[in-house]
């Protein structure tokens, strides 16, 4: 728990990931933001400002 912005994240245990990609994301888009931050290790606001070039 952060207090007045110091703390310490969590690290999420295989199971808490597979479950909030199965049952706590509800949307597709918000699986693969999660999807990459957890693959990149990078922030969600990293995540968002990425472009998709074409579409297969």
């Amino acid at each position: 728990m952060k207090i007045e912005g110091h703390g310490q994240a969590k690290i999420l245990t295989q199971q808490e990931i597979e479950l909030l990609l199965n049952e706590g994301l509800l949307f597709d888009r918000d699986r693969v933001l999660f999807g990459v931050c957890l693959y990149t290790a990078c922030r969600i606001a990293e995540a968002c400002s990425l472009k998709v070039i074409g579409r297969c």
